[in-house]
């Protein structure tokens, strides 16, 4: 470690006084103990603070005879073959009484330039004339000595983590006092697990720097240091860490850490606010990964007013008023210093970032809102796929704080592209067997069949909408539900994939997702890379089937279950790998198959009740979280 300054203060070892035990009993025949007795108090500190101004600490002896003026021989051991080569400590053979002295010091002699921040060396100090000693008293002595870190403390600060925890608590923040862009969270966990880290280092990245190999270019990124959270995973005995995406090797590319950065800074420099989006991990096991998404970890320094510029919006729909102008329509719910709020309707496929600066700067005309019912005009010949953005812009109506959208579908101005194409079945294994199984027997309850409407994309053939496919999932459920559809990408007959999409379901007040294990690695790699490598489905006979993946386990390397995509963030079709779609087009066979199992699974659920099934979505994680897709994405070796 670099060394930053050359001035702390010269700490020395307390001493503590020795007390020694009495007795009425005159009965009891105590042991005869002679000599001078001398020992090391059992108090001394285990660790102790070094300073770079000073080149000597002192370790004290006591004794409990102190008649005679005595020499005792005492000798020093460093036990760190690195630090001992180096003779940065050197202490006296002997250390000498005089009468009456009950207490005197061994001087320890160090090398400060030999010495690195925060890293403490163990030495053993003992006492080597026998003769003064006795059984009673410990004749040696172990410490660890170094220096620390130079960090003043900022005060208490504000730590939220709404992953795991879901919760704010206060922290200790301090600065380093030579580095400015060093900056340590004491304790981050203590508050709600008790144990973790001792502290988490922030970095406040420059252009120039480096990140192991990777030179940074962008001004106000965060790197944070390894820490670990205290919560341990007692299904895995792992306890769970926040790592920075750099630790992996799919995040050794700066564009994967922009989501951890400074989000506001105070007048003097210092940061107001920071945002981390980590990966949740546990070593050998895998985890969560939050690297790409805002708001997951949030610090506030201290002294830093963080201005609530929070928003919610929810879409309802389309309306037309009395003089014929069309509204995109929904809810609204601001923040108390979320004052300036504007709302535009813009193409699907437009970049909101970039409508909400041209909102900031005045080159674009937004309508503003309230809390409340918003309504914001669909301009004449809009039409097909459209989103809605709001934008939160600062007090002072300069910068835009909150971007939200919403997307949807709009016809009015030009013809409807999707025309229904009949009924079409699901043979569902990704989201019912998610929550249908036994975990004393591991038991895997049998996929549910569901009758769906299916839409084709006429300016897109192959293009199918499955209409609401899980709402009767969500039924049986128990869950909250919001009408979602589905679309799946048939154009490549077979390269068949769904793309991440909304199934309409919530859980613990979150909306569940789907896709494909093809779709949702179109994140990372091209069409015909996956293509050539299988991760897409296929139509056989009217039938989508998609194909299987094996999930390994890391300790073993041996297969531990199988998975068709993702539900909610989890493997998906996990066991049970027949997720299949019939299109109204599929073989009279095929489809008489597909409509015999729904109706067979529409009468089951009718004549036991769907509550003898349901299971708490209360205890969504708990039950989920021994298969969430890994933090590192696995793909076949041949294309990583």
């Amino acid at each position: 470690m670099k060394k930053y300054i050359k001035s702390i203060m010269m700490l020395l070892l307390g001493t503590v006084a020795f007390t020694a035990c009495s007795s009425n009993d005159d009965d009891y025949q105590w042991a005869s103990v002679s000599g001078e007795q001398v020992y090391f108090s059992n108090e001394l500190a285990a660790q102790a603070d070094l300073s770079l101004n000073a080149t000597t600490f002192t370790v004290p002896v006591s004794r409990v005879n102190t008649s005679d003026a005595i020499t005792v021989g005492v000798q020093l051991t460093v036990e760190d073959e690195t630090a001992a080569a180096a003779g940065i400590f050197s202490a006296p053979s002997s250390v000498s009484f005089a009468a009456g002295q009950s207490e005197s010091d061994v001087v320890i002699t160090y090398d400060p330039a030999k010495l690195d921040y925060d890293k403490y060396i163990p030495l053993k100090l003992t006492i080597t004339s026998p003769e003064y000693t006795n059984q009673y008293g410990a004749t040696s002595y172990k410490v660890k000595v170094g220096v620390p870190a130079p960090y003043t403390s900022l005060g208490n600060g504000t730590f939220t983590d709404n992953f795991l925890f879901e919760a704010t608590w206060n922290v200790d923040i301090r600065k380093n006092d030579i580095n400015p862009n060093m900056y340590r969270i004491y304790a981050p966990f203590k508050s709600m697990s008790g144990a973790g880290s001792d502290y988490m280092e922030l970095t406040l990245l420059k252009p120039g720097d480096k990140v192991y190999d990777t030179e940074v270019t962008q001004t106000g990124l965060v790197y944070f240091s390894q820490t670990n959270t205290g919560y341990h995973h007692s299904s895995y005995d792992a306890d769970v860490y926040l790592l920075h995406p750099a630790e992996f090797q799919a995040g050794a590319d700066e564009s994967t850490w922009l989501h951890s950065y400074v989000v506001d800074y105070q007048a003097d420099g210092t940061p107001g606010v920071i945002q981390l989006a980590p990966r949740y991990y546990m070593f050998g096991v895998g985890g969560w990964n939050q690297s790409q998404n805002d708001d997951v970890v949030t610090i506030v320094f201290p002294g830093f007013y963080k201005a609530d510029y929070s928003a919610t919006y929810e879409y309802n729909g389309v309306l037309t008023d009395p003089n014929g102008t069309v509204f995109a329509t929904g809810s609204l719910t601001l923040g108390v210093d979320a004052t300036n709020a504007y709302g535009i309707v813009v193409a699907e496929d437009d970049d909101e970032y970039a409508v909400a600066d041209a909102i900031a700067n005045g080159d674009v005309e937004a309508t503003a809102l309230t809390a409340g019912t918003a309504n914001i005009p669909i301009a004449e010949g809009q039409t097909g796929n459209l989103k809605v953005v709001i934008v939160i812009l600062d007090m002072e109506g300069k910068e835009a704080r909150t971007v939200l959208t919403s997307s949807f579908e709009w016809y009015g101005g030009g013809a409807n592209p999707w025309v229904s194409l009949g009924t079409g079945y699901i043979h569902d294994t990704f989201v019912i067997t998610m929550f249908y199984e036994d975990r004393a027997t591991e038991k895997v309850y049998d996929p549910k069949d569901y009758e769906v409407e299916i839409l084709e994309n006429t300016e897109t053939p192959g293009l199918y909408r499955l209409v609401e496919p899980f709402k009767e999932a969500a039924e049986i459920l128990g869950a909250s539900y919001k009408a979602a559809n589905v679309d799946v990408n048939a154009t490549d007959a077979a390269g068949v994939y769904i793309t991440e999409q909304a199934t309409g379901i919530i859980l613990s007040g979150e909306a569940q997702t789907i896709a494909t294990w093809g779709g949702y690695m179109l994140q990372r790699y091209d069409f015909a890379t996956l293509k050539e490598y299988g991760y897409f489905g296929q139509i056989v006979d009217g039938v989508i089937y998609f194909p299987v993946f094996n999930h390994k386990d890391s300790s073993t390397g041996e297969v531990d279950y199988t998975y068709q995509g993702i539900f909610g963030g989890y493997y998906a079709g996990v066991d049970n790998d027949e997720f299949t779609i019939t299109l109204p087009t599929a073989s009279a066979s095929a489809k008489a198959q597909a409509k015999s199992r729904a109706a067979a699974a529409s009468f089951a659920r009718r004549l036991n009740g769907m509550a003898s099934i349901k299971q708490a979505a209360a205890a969504k994680r708990e039950r989920l979280m021994g298969r969430p897709v890994q933090a590192q994405l696995r793909l076949a070796a041949s294309i990583e």
